[in-house]
């Protein structure tokens, strides 16, 4: 199995002393470090129109990565289609692809926050076809023949894609979602899947009810992300101290977000997650601790270099240093020691 980071979300908060420009140039960072020290992936998210300024646009932030890097893979997880012409998305994923040497992961989903939508002019209600349309046209682009669409979304009069990605056919896709629709369109149109944060018995179940939908012939390759959150530190009290007031934030974003699309909007400043809540989601423990909640993904996809388990390290308000500290303990003694593990021998001391 690879090991990544991530999700990155370039979020700057109301109260850190930092620039976008800050925000940014810290991911670079990270990012060369997680290849120093042995890890294989860090993943981007993609919204819009946010207060802290989440990252709205992944794929340039994803080809800063990639030029400064040789070896990591570079994923969206994920990518917001129904706020991309299909066509250009092609076009530039094909650039990418091609100066990377193939170190990239097209993960894609439908989005949910109606704002987003209004501002791009978008259908809400026609968001899960803009999706299907959106693979159906890079997987034809990336083909490398001339071709035209007529979709109930996307039309596309006589186009062709060069150059072609470094890929044949083109990089992965990956699909994410959460409902039943989402996960059997993941299975029926994806290479992948990309779940969120949930104790391993439920995220093992979401992954089997996605391959009941997977064609047969693709079964035994589907590809699967997992994120989980967390912090590694000898003293638990003070890893929750560096990383718990960016832990609430994180988790107060998304619920301050599912208030407004409720119609029940809250103050800016609201505390909506309380503190067990938050330690209950985020996997914060020496390596030891982490390593043993991380090992069941381990064990499941042992051999499996196509599937990537990306931790989540880094959140507002943390210390840089502290950050890059954990990151070279996860690369250095917990992912050495999961590997291990999996086949049978003692973890590095």
């Amino acid at each position: 199995m690879q090991y990544g980071l991530g999700l990155y979300t370039g979020q700057v908060p109301p109260g850190e002393d930092i620039t976008f420009r800050d925000e940014y140039a810290r991911i670079i960072e990270q990012a060369k470090l997680a290849e120093a020290v042995g890890l294989d992936s860090i993943w981007l998210s993609e919204h819009h129109g946010a207060a802290d300024g989440y990252l709205p646009s992944v794929l340039p932030l994803a080809s800063a990565i990639l030029a400064c890097t040789t070896r990591l893979v570079v994923g969206t997880a994920v990518l917001l289609a129904p706020f991309h012409d299909p066509l250009r998305l092609a076009e530039d994923v094909a650039v990418l692809d091609q100066m990377s040497g193939g170190r990239f992961i097209l993960g894609m989903g439908t989005g949910w926050r109606r704002s987003e939508f209004r501002a791009f002019g978008a259908n809400p209600a026609t968001r899960g076809r803009a999706l299907e349309e959106t693979v159906e046209v890079l997987r034809r682009a990336w083909q490398g023949e001339r071709f035209t669409f007529d979709g109930r979304v996307h039309q596309i009069d006589s186009a062709i894609v060069r150059p072609q990605p470094f890929t044949p056919g083109g990089p992965p896709i990956w699909l994410g979602g959460t409902g039943p629709r989402a996960l059997a369109r993941a299975g029926r149109l994806g290479d992948g899947y990309f779940g969120v944060c949930a104790p391993f018995d439920a995220i093992m179940s979401t992954y089997s009810r996605v391959l009941e939908s997977a064609p047969d012939e693709r079964r035994n390759s589907f590809s699967f992300g997992q994120l989980r959150s967390g912090f590694i530190a000898d003293d638990p009290e003070l890893g929750w101290k560096i990383a718990g007031k960016g832990m609430t934030y994180t988790q107060d974003v998304h619920a301050r977000w599912a208030a407004e699309e409720a119609g029940d909007p809250v103050a800016p400043d609201a505390n909506l997650t309380p503190e067990g809540a938050v330690r209950q989601y985020n996997l914060i423990g020496t390596a030891d601790e982490v390593t043993d909640a991380l090992r069941p993904y381990e064990q499941r996809f042992a051999g499996r270099t196509d599937s990537h388990l990306c931790f989540r390290l880094y959140h507002p308000y943390m210390p840089h240093d502290a950050v890059l500290d954990a990151i070279q303990t996860f690369g250095r003694l917990t992912v050495p020691g999961l590997r291990a593990t999996a086949e049978g021998q003692p973890p590095p001391r």
